[in-house]
């Protein structure tokens, strides 16, 4: 049975949610649609032995006073201030300041922006600067060589992850605000609907005429418009009639695998989240909740979450390890060569969480080949993309997308 409306919704992540709680509030008939059985795609706060914890490290990264008091009015609670900015571990001291925002005192040995992470890079700090500070980070985290990685990559890590001075949070974890988020649109008259994955995306001479839902409400949604909130690979390998032969290219999916350990300690370090570089070191980046928000963690505990990337495979060298093992690994590093505690042994494996396609890579000489996929997408008429990388430019992205419907409709 079709059910219509004024716009659908693809995916309940932050860029959905926000393009959906815009328009209900502009007073449109609007339908959300999610395939998992929660909101929030990877921004989610979990719950185990008493703690709560984010999916990895989620920051914000809200750069207004618009935006906080936004956040904090669809909360109805206070947003937390955060004073510690994201830090890293330069000679063997933990400092603050990312690794790609370091800056060296002299510019020097400049080369051309040739579309490269490694161009990019080193027309904005030089060669060797790049090559000595930054490289072994980023090669670390995507596994593949600066000349390998795009430029976008780099311009976006640098450009819309900044928190020099510290960030904000919301009280409770991120996915308080998805689920404020989620609660706005219903208060508003939307619809989330959760478990309901997209089967078909039904197009007719250059226009999206339906979207195809499964779950517990099979059927068909039509709209004039439909947001596209999720991999645009995915919906366009539901469409049709099907898309033109060429438009769904393989694409690199990079493995995370995230280790959470708990002792009855206060706290390991005075930081909120560290970047390592040191390929000794199993994970790329450690969030400590405690330092983000006390509530979340019982008092005389803490709670760490160790962010290792690499690729789900046999010849990666973490990926293999049972969850056990690669406890102790994060554990034993914590002591060596971190030199962070002189005993982490009262440090025990809380969970474990592996996702063997968390994040999509795009070699720079393919950017144009891959991109034809969303290309296609939007040259449909009745069609709308709203994506971010970071959890604010996504739900900037949301929220642009349902102002372009509402310019379109006035």
């Amino acid at each position: 049975m079709a059910e219509r409306g004024d716009i659908v919704v693809l995916g309940g992540g932050p860029a959905g949610l926000a393009a959906a709680l815009a328009a209900a509030r502009d007073g449109a008939t609007v339908t959300l649609v999610e395939s998992a059985d929660h909101v929030g795609g990877l921004c989610r706060t979990l719950t185990e032995d008493g703690c709560r914890f984010d999916l990895g490290g989620h920051i914000p990264f809200i750069h207004d006073a618009a935006r906080v008091a936004w956040a904090e009015h669809l909360m109805d609670s206070p947003m937390r201030w955060i004073d510690r900015p994201v830090a890293r571990v330069h000679h063997g001291r933990v400092v603050p300041g990312r690794y790609i925002d370091q800056i060296p005192e002299a510019l020097s040995d400049l080369v051309a922006d040739d579309g490269t992470a490694a161009g990019e890079l080193g027309s904005h700090i030089g060669a060797g600067f790049r090559d000595h500070v930054v490289r072994p980070y980023m090669e670390k985290v995507d596994g593949w060589r600066l000349e390998v990685i795009s430029a976008d990559r780099s311009r976006k890590l640098r450009d819309e992850q900044q928190a020099p001075e510290g960030f904000w949070y919301p009280a409770g974890g991120i996915g308080a605000l998805m689920d404020a988020m989620a609660d706005g649109i219903a208060r508003h008259g939307g619809e989330v609907r959760l478990s309901t994955p997209v089967t078909a995306l039904t197009h007719e001479d250059g226009r999206v005429t339906g979207v195809q839902v499964g779950g517990a409400r099979p059927g068909t949604l039509t709209a004039p418009t439909v947001i596209c909130a999720i991999n645009p690979i995915a919906v366009v390998d539901a469409a049709s009639p099907p898309a033109p032969d060429g438009l769904l290219v393989p694409i690199t999916m990079r493995a995370v695998t995230l280790v959470y350990l708990t002792a009855d300690r206060e706290q390991l370090t005075d930081e909120a989240w560290i970047q390592v570089a040191d390929r000794r070191v199993p994970f790329s980046r450690i969030a400590e909740f405690r330092h983000w928000d006390p509530g979340l963690v019982p008092d005389g505990r803490t709670v760490l979450c160790a962010e290792i990337y690499g690729e789900a495979t046999n010849d990666d060298p973490w990926w293999p390890l049972d969850d056990e093992a690669l406890a102790h690994a994060v554990r034993e590093s914590l002591v060596d060569p971190l030199g962070w505690t002189d005993d982490a042994s009262d440090f025990r494996m809380l969970k474990v969480i592996r996702m063997p396609r968390a994040y999509p890579l795009v070699e720079a000489h393919r950017v144009d080949e891959v991109t034809r996929t969303p290309r296609w997408l939007m040259s449909l008429k009745g069609i709308e993309l709203a994506r971010g990388g970071t959890v604010m430019t996504a739900i900037a992205a949301g929220e642009a997308a349902a102002a372009g419907v509402a310019a379109r409709t006035a």
